[in-house]
């Protein structure tokens, strides 16, 4: 089983961020405080949604259906990222892979 690299989640992570809010050149020193209680929770569900749908790497690079991608977020995770590279840092170190219930 292979997890994301931190380029492959902090481009999840910007991509779930640029559908609410406009990002400066550098994104990673950037913080949450511009956004809002609603705006946060769009974001949250934005990024556990783009990171669910991910194509599953396997160890030789390739990809597979057969896995997906999870991290638990919660309106409280906000307190453990004051900038948005800490945001990239924590779902690096804190993803986890789930097999697909695929039928």
């Amino acid at each position: 089983m292979a997890n994301l690299t931190r380029d492959q989640v902090k481009t999840i992570v910007t991509s779930s961020l640029s559908a609410i809010a406009d990002l400066p050149a550098d994104v990673e020193a950037s913080t949450f405080t511009m956004l809002n209680d609603e705006e946060k929770r769009v974001f949250l569900a934005n990024l556990k949604d783009n990171l669910n749908a991910s194509p599953y790497y396997r160890d030789d690079g390739t990809t597979s259906n057969t896995s997906y991608y999870d991290v638990d977020l919660t309106q409280s995770t906000f307190s453990n990222w004051p900038t948005v590279k800490d945001c990239i840092d924590w779902v690096t170190a804190n993803q986890t892979i789930y097999p697909k219930n695929n039928p």
